[in-house]
């Protein structure tokens, strides 16, 4: 690995580190693998069936390496965790192994075939030779957008907004081109902030960030302005254009402890093992309340107002309890 070039969260799992796909390139391949499986949607009969598997299978692997990466550098937007695990597995799905009964992990699945696409065979889904996992906690991650929009909706935004930006000009509708080239400039913008800031050593996913940032402002007929200000230009834009955005986004520092996204992991159900000892063994992703307390209701016919609820050895948070509610 060259020497000026620091090790980046995703650079320890050998897929990445070999390939040092930069995120721009990542978006890019995304990007392209969903429209070319848009392209069998719109001609229907057109492809033969090894082509139709061709294109469905580089779209989960290049749409997943994507949600991948956004998850190893450690993003708070569960949505990206799952859909990385949730493409693997459906990669495994469409190569037809039978996921009840095979060993192998989706995730890994999907890193070893990534680099298998790029021509790195012989890549095992093992950590990267010399390097440890980078830990980027939340507050040292560098310029994190206030109430930008989660990682996974920015996704989708980019690509449907790619998509409908070329049916217009399919159309020959310009001015609707231009509408929604702009808004994929500007998800795209701020998907490369979010991951700039997750990874701060990537610089280059800053200046990307900024030339999208530059671009939206000369089609709006702005002056030309610094990096940080055409970055901050997108989030503006964004949400001007997406004012429901503001209500439904926490700080950074929500006292909830959802880091900003406005939902936090909340165990639901225990083993009970006795003597007061109880082990969490399913939780799920819940709204945050912000630290706002919530009041449980003492009547509760389920509970009785303590919080729980007790059957086959098992403890399970009452539906009607917030999550600030629970006892210590």
């Amino acid at each position: 690995m060259p020497a000026s070039l620091p090790p980046l969260p995703e650079h320890t799992v050998a897929a990445y580190a070999q390939e040092q796909a930069s995120v721009q390139r990542m978006i890019l391949e995304a990007c392209w693998a969903h429209a070319q499986r848009d392209t069998i949607f719109e001609h229907p009969g057109t492809f033969r069936d090894d082509q139709v598997h061709r294109i469905q299978r580089a779209h989960l692997i290049h749409l997943g390496a994507l949600y991948d990466v956004l998850a190893l550098r450690g993003a708070h937007d569960l949505d990206v965790h799952e859909a990385a695990r949730g493409l693997g597995t459906n990669l495994l799905a469409h190569d037809g192994f039978h996921l009840p009964t095979t060993p192998r992990s989706g995730i890994d699945y999907l890193r070893t075939n990534y680099a298998a696409l790029h021509g790195r065979t012989d890549v095992m889904p093992q950590p990267a030779a010399g390097l440890t996992a980078v830990h980027n906690p939340a507050p040292e991650r560098a310029d994190m957008p206030l109430y930008c929009p989660t990682e996974s909706r920015l996704v989708r935004t980019m690509l449907w907004t790619d998509t409908v930006a070329r049916e217009c000009r399919r159309r020959g509708d310009s001015l609707q081109t231009a509408t929604q080239v702009r808004a994929h400039h500007i998800a795209r913008g701020l998907l490369l902030w979010c991951a700039a800031a997750l990874a701060p050593a990537d610089r280059a996913a800053a200046q990307a960030a900024a030339r999208a940032g530059h671009l939206v402002r000369e089609s709006d007929g702005r002056p030309r302005t610094s990096d940080e200000k055409a970055r901050q230009y997108l989030l503006e834009t964004y949400l001007d254009e997406h004012p429901d955005e503001i209500e439904q986004s926490h700080e950074p520092d929500c006292p909830g402890g959802c880091g900003g996204t406005a939902v936090v992991m909340v165990t639901l159900t225990w083993d009970d093992q006795g003597d007061g000892i109880f082990v969490p063994v399913w939780a799920e992703p819940i709204d945050c309340t912000a630290g706002a307390p919530q009041a449980h209701d003492p009547d509760c016919s389920d509970c009785h107002g303590h919080g729980f609820t007790y059957s086959r050895g098992e403890r399970h948070l009452c539906g009607c309890l917030a999550p600030v509610d629970l006892p210590a």
